[in-house]
């Protein structure tokens, strides 16, 4: 019950974060969008609920463990870690949505 609890907050965080880029793209289109302080804001809520080991990112284990989907997350996963290195920081993740909001 514990891991279908986690992986329900994780989906929600992942579908609410979705919606949140989605809304402020239409700002970052009009010259608007979120500012870097509530894009961070958005990756310490998927890290609270992604994060097992406690460490402040999410390792491509962690990401993959979000979503039954292996095609997808995966895929999702490589995007986010900007560089490659297996691990997904708060300055990554700032730095690819501001790519998705170009």
């Amino acid at each position: 019950m514990k891991g279908y609890r986690v992986w329900c907050t994780i989906m929600v965080l992942l579908i609410g974060i979705s919606f949140f880029l989605t809304f402020n793209i239409a700002f970052a289109q009009q010259g608007k969008g979120p500012s870097d302080e509530m894009i961070r804001g958005a990756f310490q809520q998927v890290v609270a609920g992604a994060d097992k080991n406690g460490d402040g990112k999410i390792s491509m284990e962690e990401c993959m463990s979000i979503s039954k989907d292996k095609q997808k997350i995966e895929k999702d996963c490589k995007y986010w870690d900007a560089n490659g290195d297996g691990i997904i920081t708060e300055d990554e993740y700032v730095k690819q949505v501001r790519k998705i909001m170009q």
